[in-house]
């Protein structure tokens, strides 16, 4: 981040989250490069900049030479849009034949088109006078240039004949990362950079990073982004420590004695919970459980679905008469289904900040936490994504269930596809177990940081109108292999 403390006046983008990333928007007067492969987005941003200047009563120009009018059209209804106000002229293609072209004789011939290229922009400029200026692409004066040396005075000339018409301007370039040049990064204000993140499956991922933004603090970084019907969408890296810590609340309860029990009364809030055990064992339903427990409270709850959708979910509910159909009606509980193979651990991040600042959200539950994962299987900082949102969700004072499902179903040998055991204030086991010819489940609480918890292991069963526990299973050992034995008055033996 910037280490400047100075604040220059702003312009806002007119793009979601990009503003928050700049702290506030694009420095005015400034000259920004907008660096990105083609297609990564640059044009889009730009196009945005500028509607949303002509909304605000800026007077905007777009020069451009890498799209004809027509495809800017075609690019603008695409998201919805109209260019109206917005003055749009191209790159002036140097008069003459070839013929004409060998008369020069004092000046090579890339220098005298260069010269009537920026004539022909500087023309436009003084007789429209913008206060928001994009050009698309500058790689054309790079092409044009005979030397190095030339390309960057031609740089100099636009930057300083800007400067002097207080206009703030994005510069486009499209050059791969072999091709960037240090003369056009130096002479910028500011660089923004648009990154294309292929994946072996699933959408590719975007990501902005601001590389420089002179006199002026910024999120530094890399920021998840999306083009969508409507625009560019930035989601901005989350960074727990920036908000404020909630104030301290009562614990929540579950409703359910056993379950209390083994807290100690309840999960305290600002606490993250890992639920972890096999498939189709209870997870899903305890969470459940505590979500209700809280809409019942009048608290906003989220559950985010990777691994089923809103309509299994609400049935397998609805088989237990836990009705969840009313709390989401009643807008207490809001459930989304989410495809990992879609989303980056930044939009999923955003979408939860959003519900927890703006909607008053107190209770976020991942399902399961293996579908989350997979979002950033090929993220290498996946568990980085997932600290800083367990530590901003505790900030808020947000109760935070994660579930997690163990490879396997009986026995001491399940596998738990990565630890993040670490990550969690408390932590539920579950376990089938074996016992008088039937199989059977198993709940204990094996960590708890905060307050003290039973060390017991008690029998879960589940049943219409939710669960239940039995008392603690004394004189059982070995429940949490899957293969207990009962220590009664004559000795061990086979349950």
């Amino acid at each position: 981040m910037s280490a400047s403390g100075s604040v220059s006046p702003r312009v806002a983008s007119g793009i979601p989250g990009l503003d928050e990333v700049l702290k506030g928007g694009i420095p005015r007067k400034t000259l920004l490069l907008v660096e990105g492969r083609p297609g990564s987005g640059k044009t889009t941003l730009a196009l945005q900049f500028l509607l949303h200047g002509v909304r605000e009563g800026e007077t905007c120009l777009l020069v451009s030479n890498a799209e004809t009018p027509e495809q800017l059209t075609t690019i603008a209804a695409s998201h919805g849009w109209s260019l109206d106000g917005i003055h749009i002229t191209e790159w002036k293609e140097p008069a003459g034949t070839e013929d004409e072209a060998q008369d020069y004789t004092l000046f090579p011939e890339a220098e005298v088109e260069v010269g009537e290229t920026l004539q022909h922009l500087f023309a436009e400029i003084e007789r429209l006078r913008p206060t928001l200026l994009a050009i698309d692409t500058i790689s054309a004066l790079r092409a044009l240039a005979p030397t190095p040396a030339f390309y960057r005075r031609q740089l100099r000339r636009i930057r300083d004949f800007l400067s002097a018409r207080a206009c703030t301007t994005l510069i486009l370039d499209d050059a791969s990362a072999g091709e960037k040049d240090i003369r056009s990064q130096t002479l910028a204000d500011g660089i923004i950079e648009l990154q294309q993140v292929d994946f072996n499956y699933g959408t590719d991922r975007r990501r902005l990073r601001v590389r420089k933004l002179r006199s002026s603090t910024y999120v530094s970084g890399g920021h998840d982004f999306t083009i969508e019907t409507g625009g560019i969408v930035v989601h901005p890296r989350l960074i727990a420590h920036e908000y404020a810590k909630g104030p301290p609340l009562e614990p929540l309860a579950s409703g359910i004695e056993g379950l209390d029990a083994l807290l100690g009364g309840g999960l305290p809030r600002g606490t993250s919970t890992l639920i972890m055990g096999p498939a189709g064992i209870g997870k899903s339903t305890i969470a459940t459980i505590y979500a209700m427990a809280a809409a019942k409270r009048g608290e906003r709850c989220s559950i985010l679905l990777f691994d089923e959708s809103v309509e299994t979910h609400a049935a397998r509910s609805q088989g237990l008469e836990i009705d969840t159909a009313a709390a989401i009606e009643a807008g207490q509980i809001q459930m989304h289904q989410l495809d990992p193979a879609e989303l980056s651990p930044g939009q999923i991040a955003h979408l939860l900040v959003r519900q927890v600042e703006d909607e008053g959200v107190g209770l976020v539950v991942i399902d399961t936490l293996n579908g989350y994962l997979q979002s950033a299987m090929e993220e290498p900082t996946v568990l980085l994504h997932l600290r800083e949102l367990i530590s901003y969700l505790g900030r808020r004072r947000v109760v935070t269930l994660l579930v997690l499902t163990q490879h396997g179903i009986l026995g001491p040998d399940l596998a738990t596809p990565i630890d993040v055991s670490f990550l969690a204030d408390n932590l539920f086991l579950l376990r089938y177990f074996e016992a008088r010819g039937s199989v059977r489940q198993a709940l204990s609480l094996v960590k708890k940081r905060t307050g003290n918890h039973e060390r017991t292991i008690r029998e879960l069963i589940v049943k219409t109108g939710g669960i239940s526990l039995s008392e603690p299973l004394e004189g059982f050992t070995g429940v949490l292999t899957g293969t207990p034995r009962y220590g009664g008055p004559d000795g061990p033996r086979e349950a």
